[in-house]
């Protein structure tokens, strides 16, 4: 497990090193994937457990979350903008997060070694999935599914989203 983390140190950082015009996935499709690869290398276990992060927390961190862009059905232009706002919340999120333990949040090479980065993106994931549940097109169609979806039928609008 730690080669795994110190191995995807250097692809976390150079993700975030490429302007969001640049990229060839967005934001919530990366650490989707991230947070999947993470999971069949035993990572929760790792961890003892990564428990997300509530809204209360972030109230105590004195950084309310406060993304509420809706995703309409089969919209792919709104998705691209909840990615964008919540990416956006997303950084500040670290810092108050870094802010209240006096861990390294914010150096994208290390941060995938925290719990607590951890528990940010399954906050973050449980978020993308209420969205992808409204944006799914076929009734009952799981996250993985939608994803995958998107990835192949919306391919040009993955690196926003």
């Amino acid at each position: 497990m730690t080669s795994f983390l110190t191995s995807l140190g250097p692809t976390h950082r150079d993700w975030h090193l490429i302007p969001p015009s640049a990229r060839a996935y967005g934001f919530l499709l990366f650490h989707a994937d991230v947070l999947r690869l993470l999971t069949k290398v035993g990572g929760p276990a790792f961890f003892g457990g990564i428990p997300p992060y509530t809204a209360a927390d972030f109230q105590t961190f004195g950084y309310p979350y406060n993304v509420t862009y809706r995703v309409p059905q089969g919209s792919v232009s709104d998705m691209s903008t909840f990615s964008t706002d919540l990416e956006d919340w997303h950084n500040r999120a670290h810092m108050a997060i870094e802010m209240s333990t006096h861990l390294h949040m914010m150096d994208p090479l290390t941060n995938v070694k925290l719990r607590e980065f951890w528990r940010l993106h399954v906050f973050i994931q449980a978020r993308f999935k209420s969205r992808l549940r409204t944006f799914r097109r076929t009734a009952g169609q799981s996250a993985a599914a939608t994803m995958a979806e998107i990835e192949t039928v919306d391919h040009a609008a993955v690196p926003t989203i």
